[in-house]
């Protein structure tokens, strides 16, 4: 009797294996699809430095600048959907541009003795290549992005860009994108066209002075890879 309670035991240890088995088995593989990713951004600033004390004399630093992006993923890159999350992956080759203008001054007190120089800036456009940004999902139905990296930019001298700027070079990352409801089944679904936008404004407190102002808009195309390219 104990020798059948042992067999029934691992009978049944050998049928649980087998059922989980089968059920892993049969979970759907995910869903490839080509995503591409395009955004812009605008950052619109006046900014102050910290005084800098020379001997007897104050120096101001002020720049003020518009600066305007635009960018796109070189080529479409394959990602998988699977019960409304998309897994994480590193989506790279985005490539951009950058156009900046604006005026720097620099301002000095010697005592009673003031003076203030104006640099007019012309217009630069500088280029980037091989930038990334991470996407995943949370949970179902909902799509985070990472801050944008490895953009390489020649620093700018006029005007001059607040660190805030050089650390955000297309701007504040849109919040969670949410996925439409027909995307929980995407294998039923054709494309996907996700697009946010984050505007977010800073304004800066001694001994620093002036406002920061940013919007950064994305756009995410989810195309679904043909059966037959599986």
């Amino acid at each position: 009797m104990r020798r059948l309670t042992k067999n029934t035991g691992l009978t049944g240890l050998l049928a649980m294996t087998c059922l989980i088995a089968a059920q892993a088995s049969a979970a759907p593989a995910p869903t490839l699809f080509r995503l591409t990713v395009a955004g812009s951004a605008h950052q619109d600033w006046a900014y102050t430095a910290a005084p800098a004390q020379l001997g007897e004399c104050s120096r101001k630093e002020m720049s003020e600048g518009i600066r305007n992006a635009k960018f796109a993923t070189r080529r479409p890159i394959v990602v998988r959907l699977a019960g409304g999350h998309v897994l994480p992956v590193d989506v790279s080759g985005i490539n951009g541009v950058v156009i900046l203008g604006g005026a720097n001054t620099t301002e000095e007190q010697c005592g009673a003795t003031g003076t203030a120089k104006i640099a007019d800036c012309a217009q630069t456009t500088r280029s980037f290549a091989g930038a990334r940004v991470r996407i995943s999902s949370p949970r179902a139905g909902v799509v985070a992005l990472t801050p944008i990296r490895n953009v390489r930019l020649r620093r700018a001298g006029c005007p001059s860009e607040p660190v805030d700027v050089t650390r955000r070079p297309l701007g504040p990352v849109p919040g969670p994108l949410n996925l439409p409801k027909a995307a929980l089944m995407e294998r039923n679904v054709a494309s996907i066209t996700l697009s946010g936008s984050r505007t977010q404004r800073k304004t800066y407190a001694l001994p620093e002075a002036g406002r920061l102002e940013e919007r950064a808009e994305w756009t995410l195309t989810f195309v679904r890879v043909k059966s037959s390219a599986r």
